[in-house]
């Protein structure tokens, strides 16, 4: 696994169970801790930092200790 803080902007949405941020030609970013979103943060625009880390078989990108800040 690779880690690095990131400051990110992207969608909040829900995928089966999992809250994630969609990034525009980024990709998505699954939020540790979250299994979704309020209804007042779906679809809207978030900006998250926390500790990165990617799994390098899977591809999964994890946001760990996420701070989140709803525009």
């Amino acid at each position: 696994m690779e880690e690095r803080t990131i400051n990110i902007t992207g969608w909040a949405k829900n995928i089966e169970g999992h809250a994630v941020l969609v990034a525009d030609n980024i990709g998505t970013f699954f939020i540790q801790g979250m299994d979704k979103w309020q209804d007042e943060w779906i679809d809207r625009k978030v900006k998250i930092i926390g500790d990165l880390k990617v799994n390098k078989k899977s591809k999964v990108k994890l946001i760990e200790h996420p701070v989140s800040q709803l525009f």
